[in-house]
């Protein structure tokens, strides 16, 4: 099974990211767009993970975030990482010390668990396209679509499932360690 542990949206944030992607579509030629249900904050992908593997991941989940209390992330624009001709959209999170925090627990949780280190850091954004052919330029669409800055409180955060179901992916949670 492919696993990640994330950060989840309340409705209130999935709309508001809905409003922004709606924006975007309307600023492609085409692009493969996240469903509104599967808006995430990516902390640590891990990648293939045996089911008696599960078990490790949550135990380094409790030991990294034992200590860690609810705290508050802010979505800050829209931002593309350009991939020839594509693009991959995303809307950004305001810099975090208390996220960079929880990754790097993480992270030293899940070595002693023996998982590799992760090679890509944190990089944190959403996913909004994946293969988007833009109508115009990066600046342009950016000054077009008014983005003010949301905050939200980040309560728990979640080992998940990512499952292929015919050309639809399905993210489900499989553990949630609730901050205090």
């Amino acid at each position: 099974m492919r696993t990640f542990i994330a950060v989840n949206f309340d409705e209130d944030v999935k709309k508001y990211i809905q409003s922004v992607s709606v924006r975007i579509k309307e600023n492609c030629k085409k692009g493969n767009f996240t469903d509104e249900s599967n808006y995430h904050l990516t902390v640590r992908f891990i990648g293939e993970t045996d089911k008696e593997d599960i078990e490790n991941i949550c135990t380094a989940m409790d030991e990294a975030l034992s200590s860690i209390k609810s705290f508050k992330l802010a979505l800050r624009g829209i931002g593309f990482f350009k991939r020839g001709f594509k693009s991959i959209v995303w809307v950004g999170i305001r810099e975090s010390n208390i996220l960079n925090i929880v990754h790097s627990r993480l992270e030293k949780s899940l070595q002693k668990q023996g998982f590799s280190r992760d090679r890509q850091g944190l990089s944190p954004h959403i996913t909004i396209a994946r293969e988007a052919e833009l109508k115009k330029g990066y600046d342009e669409i950016k000054k077009e679509i008014a983005f003010s800055e949301k905050e939200f409180d980040v309560t728990s955060i979640a080992l998940m499932e990512s499952k292929r179901i015919g050309p639809k992916l399905i993210y489900t949670p499989i553990y949630v360690k609730r901050l205090k």
